[in-house]
């Protein structure tokens, strides 16, 4: 099986999934997938929850079982941000660019490969699943997937999630949280200079697009820079307007038209409403809630996505944590504003599986993860990663699991890629992991 052409033609499809502008995936995806893996003898059932589409495929009987997952959907992308057209895969030497060539298509690629060696399996059940929903939470793919698995007796020993990076063992990751930040539009005039001010996204080590990989100190997110501007300035906002894309990605600008008083200045008219929700996202993004585990990241909370809807401004801040408790991230936000800002309405919703991904470094999968690395000639680091990912629905049930992936880069940003060196690595890692857990 070529992986290079699998790959060439899982990004082809167009699985974009962005339900609040209307974009779903492809669902065709599915069906090519599950051609392929009927085309190796694999017996499969798709399962649909609310239009989304999963595949899984079982192969042998009995335990030990052995569960490899990844998705099939990705996220959005601004075409005239991109050298490369996102939907068709460009080849530049070991560099293959494209959406989803990183996150997380090449991963079903290297999958659809390994699979290639383990239809032959004569002991256990080797178990896999592609999902169209995990850039939105995973409850209509993931979820689905193991409430399947377990109706049927086939509670997975260890679950390999395909949807990592960079070739390490990711045995932690922080639970997801959306922030809904509100405040009705509330219109006054006051005297002063009319300006319009913009900022972008800085970094210093690499580009965070993907929200998760946001470290305060290091980044400087333009939406919060906004905030501290009005704040020192005791500006008044007018409007605003952004690159605004998805919960979980970072806007690359924002620009607001703001008026700073003067006493002698003509009076203008700005939205007080607006004014005060842009200044409560500074203590919205530095508030401590209550957490059950630690992690290397802390607590990050972004708000990447702004809207104005009927009456009121939105703002929708991307939280990560290690809990999976909503309520006491809700409290906690709530608490952050209780002193400065009444009338803004914060309503918290954990997405997904609200759970996390911890699974220890002396468990059996892991270390069997980091002796197979090693005979690949890899070095076997153990990490924990920022993203979150569909290990959260398996983890919480005390399942040995793990994330993995291939090298690459700018995952949801622009001009993302892979490396195909690292995809072949990645697929005999999937074959040759599968077996040594299958083989006591």
């Amino acid at each position: 099986m070529d992986i290079l052409k699998l790959l060439e033609i899982l990004v082809e499809f167009d699985t974009v999934n962005d339900p609040e502008s209307g974009k779903f995936p492809d669902p065709g995806v599915v069906d090519f997938v599950e051609g392929v893996l009927n085309g190796l003898g694999v017996k499969t059932k798709v399962l649909v929850s609310h239009g989304y589409r999963s595949v899984v495929g079982i192969i042998g009987s009995g335990e030990p079982r052995v569960l490899l997952l990844a998705h099939l959907d990705v996220v959005p992308f601004v075409r005239n941000e991109w050298r490369f057209e996102p939907l068709r895969l460009t080849v530049e030497g070991d560099l293959a660019y494209g959406r989803g060539a990183l996150d997380d298509k090449g991963n079903v690629a290297a999958v659809l490969r390994a699979l290639e060696d383990l239809v032959s399996i004569d002991r256990g059940t080797v178990m896999v699943a592609f999902t169209t929903d995990e850039e939105v939470g995973g409850e209509n793919g993931a979820r689905v997937v193991r409430d399947y698995l377990l109706g049927n007796g086939l509670r997975p020993n260890y679950v390999i999630n395909a949807d990592g990076q960079s070739m390490v063992i990711i045995n932690r990751r922080r639970a997801i949280f959306n922030a809904r930040v509100r405040s009705k539009s509330v219109k006054a005039l006051v005297s002063g200079r009319r300006e319009t001010v913009r900022f972008q996204l800085d970094y210093k080590v690499v580009p965070p697009y993907h929200a998760a990989y946001f470290i305060g100190g290091v980044d400087s997110h333009p939406v919060i820079a906004l905030a501290q501007y009005v704040w020192l300035n005791n500006a008044y906002v007018v409007n605003m307007r952004g690159s605004f894309v998805k919960s979980n990605v970072t806007p690359t600008w924002v620009e607001a038209d703001v008026v700073v008083p003067c006493g002698d200045c003509p009076r203008q008219e700005v939205d007080v409403g607006l004014t005060n929700l842009v200044k409560a996202l500074l203590p919205l993004t530095r508030f401590v809630p209550k957490v059950k585990a630690q992690s290397v990241y802390g607590v990050t909370s972004t708000p990447n996505v702004y809207r104005f809807v009927g009456d009121y401004h939105e703002f929708v801040v991307n939280v990560r944590a290690m809990t999976d408790d909503a309520r006491a991230i809700e409290e906690a936000m709530a608490d952050a504003l209780r002193e400065d800002f009444q009338g803004i309405e914060v309503r918290v919703e954990g997405e997904g599986g609200g759970g996390y991904l911890y699974t220890p470094r002396d468990s059996r999968l892991v270390k069997l993860a980091g002796e197979v690395l090693g005979e690949l000639g890899v070095e076997a680091r153990v990490v924990e990663m920022a993203g979150a990912s569909d290990a959260r629905y398996f983890s919480p049930l005390g399942i040995e699991t793990i994330d993995f992936g291939p090298i690459g880069g700018n995952e949801h940003g622009p001009n993302e890629y892979v490396s195909l060196r690292s995809l072949d690595v990645t697929s005999r890692f999937y074959s040759l992991l599968v077996r040594r857990l299958l083989s006591s």
